[in-house]
């Protein structure tokens, strides 16, 4: 998803840093953060436009879970970002896909401007890397979006392939409608890589 987060992040994150300069990891999920988190979650639906980072599903901003894009322990845990505004997403929660998926992994992709110039939405839904690649770039495409599962989900890829359908409907019926179409419909920043 092309994720552009807000600049400075939100208020109350910054306030809980000033009165908790010694946060850790293990301050994630204290009771003191817990109200923070929720206006966290809440900011970063506004800057993802309702959608999941990383499938672009729909999410609600009560729904999913703020998932670290740098993961904040494990083997390849970043804690110094683990109350950085900018390594947050809003994820949805499917053990199949998303953020449950990547666990603790680095993205060789990460959520942000210009992330999906490398892959395409494919008629049957699934996700592929575009024409023209050379084997290093399709293993980072491919490798992002298997760390992601996001053609491992039967449900999800023939959600897309509605999507596609729906958009593609638009376009031969009415085409000066089909910016107004993908800024509502989920998934518009993947569509958007074939329309």
């Amino acid at each position: 998803m092309e994720l552009q987060h807000r600049v400075g992040g939100i208020p109350a994150l910054q306030d809980f840093l000033t009165n908790n300069p010694n946060a850790g990891v293990s301050d994630w999920g204290s009771q003191t953060f817990q109200p923070v988190k929720q206006l966290v979650k809440q900011a970063l639906n506004q800057d993802q436009q309702g959608l999941c980072a990383y499938c672009e599903q729909r999410l609600a901003e009560t729904e999913g879970q703020i998932d670290h894009i740098k993961p904040k322990g494990g083997a390849n845990g970043h804690p110094q970002l683990c109350f950085s505004y900018s390594n947050y997403a809003h994820s949805c929660i499917n053990p199949k896909t998303c953020g449950q998926k990547k666990k603790e992994g680095l993205l060789p992709i990460e959520p942000g401007p210009g992330c999906n110039s490398q892959w395409t939405l494919s008629t049957d839904g699934t996700i592929e890397p575009i024409a023209g690649l050379n084997r290093a770039e399709k293993h980072t495409v491919n490798q992002t979006r298997d760390m992601l599962g996001l053609n491992k989900d039967s449900a999800l890829v023939d959600d897309r392939q509605k999507w596609l359908n729906s958009a593609l409907a638009v376009l031969r019926e009415s085409p000066n409608d089909i910016n107004a179409f993908l800024q509502s419909a989920p998934f518009r920043h993947i569509l958007a890589t074939v329309i």
